[in-house]
């Protein structure tokens, strides 16, 4: 009897799923940014499940990050990939399996990369993945538009007349008509009905949108207050049979700095206490317009741009966001009673920011990488409630110039190359070897130095590596030419070539720091240009410039 007794709790120990509280810890954790069980469906007949689902900040970052990584058990340099619009669109995939016709899923904004070249693919992401609506975030306020728009009017109606996916606008006005943009694809509000259950959409631009970008950007436009503009339509959407109400807005709140500070973790290590008191700084605007909020008006506010993660109840709404990039994903299940069309508060499930794995580390089930104590080396095949995750090969050639070795294209000749010099302003390329994928820098160069570099790559036999040849031999005789001009020693001429050639150059590596130089943090030789020469104009690529 002792035995058997002994044995059951044994068995019960070993079932019980540890607390997220648990990974709140300075070294090691479990399953910290994964959900690799899977969960339980059945629910209360009573009540009908509806799981809000967004991302924030992404950026245009659909390609995969290569994240460095060190731990205490090895001394090598390791990398582990994270994201991807493949494997974002696998994850999506199994949360609607197993959620079946129960989830919305939404974007709170900074939807372009900052040269905001990739309007087309931007739209082809968020209706392929199968987004309900989306906003537009500050940082897209703040683009360096293409040649052909104006302002961010032209840009941001050019891009809503295409989008398959709702832009909701609830408080940006033009002046010239004193009233809420209308523009093809926009609306003021959405009414979606899920699982039974009518949700009501708001979005929201900043309030401090005025401070933070230049009055060019926004010319035209009157930003209504976000207190007043959700007092307006939250009770609209309510006189419309909304149970739910959900306020989409590219605003932040920081949460979860107070335990980080107490427990001495980094903040991306805390912030399990969703029902916690006063664990969040309410000082900030977002923080200002959800203490004034009228309790129950709002039942979710999906924030963003402080790339932190947010899943707390502040007074009666419940507020999330997660890091950008594309890195990861928020979702909460909320039950409504069938009867009183009420959200049942005490059976709301609040989930962790779940991050996109290619691969877990075995020692954890999951992919994140800041614990030193973990052991990185050992991997194993990412799941997500309890289904494996794997590439989504519908999506590989569709957008596989963002998918790190995903490309087709072996070699890069110059006529391939071109488009790329000539979106960039620069007048030679440097390309040591295959890598498509590695991240590019225009550098300038002194006639007199780049002479001196060229006719050393020549006597090395490397001239091959320059494009276009900036070499003509005539007899013994060797000529250095630019768009057929001789260099010229005085002048300054613009290279372009990938961060890692120019570190590993013997002779370029020096002017890698000099002023004026452009880091092209996101940009690869393997962009949409570089495919379809004809296409520059509206071609989609990663961003220009350090974000």
């Amino acid at each position: 009897m002792k035995f058997s007794l002994f044995l059951i709790l044994i068995l019960t120990a070993c079932s019980v799923k540890k607390s997220v509280l648990e990974n709140q810890t300075q070294n090691g954790h479990t399953e910290l940014y994964s959900q690799p069980a899977a969960p339980k469906t059945q629910i209360d007949e009573t009540l009908k499940r509806v799981v809000i689902a967004a991302t924030n900040d992404i950026h245009g970052h659909y390609e995969p990050h290569n994240i460095l990584l060190k731990d205490q058990h090895h001394e090598d340099r390791q990398y582990i990939q994270i994201g991807g619009v493949d494997f974002i669109s696998s994850y999506f995939k199994i949360l609607r399996q197993h959620y079946a016709g129960q989830v919305l899923l939404l974007d709170s904004g900074d939807l372009f990369s900052s040269n905001a070249q990739e309007m087309k693919f931007v739209s082809d992401f968020y209706s392929t993945l199968q987004y309900d609506a989306i906003t537009i975030g500050l940082m897209d306020f703040n683009l360096k538009l293409p040649a052909k728009y104006h302002s961010s009017a032209d840009f941001f109606k050019d891009f809503s007349a295409h989008s398959k996916t709702p832009v909701i606008l609830s408080n940006l006005y033009e002046l010239k008509t004193a009233r809420a943009v209308e523009w093809n694809g926009t609306l003021p509000y959405l009414m979606r009905e899920v699982n039974g259950v009518k949700i009501g959409i708001i979005g929201l631009i900043p309030d401090d949108i005025v401070g933070l970008t230049p009055v060019d950007n926004r010319v035209g436009f009157y930003v209504e207050s976000m207190l007043q503009s959700t007092l307006k339509h939250s009770r609209l959407l309510r006189s419309l049979g909304a149970e739910v109400v959900v306020v989409i807005t590219h605003q932040g709140v920081n949460c979860g700095e107070d335990i980080a500070a107490e427990l001495k973790l980094p903040i991306s290590k805390v912030n399990f206490e969703p029902k916690r008191k006063a664990a969040c700084d309410l000082s900030s605007k977002m923080g200002e317009y959800l203490s004034r909020l009228p309790a129950n008006l709002v039942d979710v506010v999906i924030g963003g741009r402080n790339h932190q993660k947010t899943a707390n109840m502040i007074n009666t709404s419940l507020v999330m966001s997660n890091f950008s990039d594309g890195l990861s994903f928020s979702y909460a299940e909320l039950f409504v009673d069938s009867k009183t069309k009420k959200i049942q508060h005490d059976k709301t499930i609040i989930h962790q920011p779940v991050m996109f794995c290619r691969e877990f580390f075995k020692e954890t089930n999951d992919c994140y990488t800041e614990d030193p104590s973990v052991d990185h080396k050992a991997r194993t095949p990412a799941l997500f409630l309890g289904e494996p995750v794997a590439a989504d090969s519908s999506l590989e050639q569709k957008f596989h110039y963002y998918l790190e070795g995903k490309s087709n294209k072996t070699t890069l000749n110059f006529k391939s190359l071109q488009p790329v010099l000539d979106h960039y302003e620069g007048q030679l390329t440097y390309l040591s070897g295959p890598n498509l994928n590695a991240k590019l820098m225009l550098i300038s160069l002194k006639g007199s130095e780049l002479s001196e570099i060229l006719e050393d790559e020549f006597n090395q036999n490397l001239a091959s590596k320059w494009n276009p040849s900036p070499f003509t031999v005539n007899g013994q005789n060797l000529s250095l030419t630019i768009e057929g001009s001789p260099i010229v020693a005085t002048e300054y001429y613009k290279i372009l070539a990938s961060v890692e050639d120019l570190q590993n150059h013997i002779h370029l590596k020096k002017f890698i720091t000099r002023p004026g130089n452009k880091s092209l943090n996101s940009v690869s030789w393997n962009e949409p240009w570089v495919q379809v020469k004809d296409e520059i104009s509206t071609a989609l690529s990663a961003s220009e410039a350090v974000r």
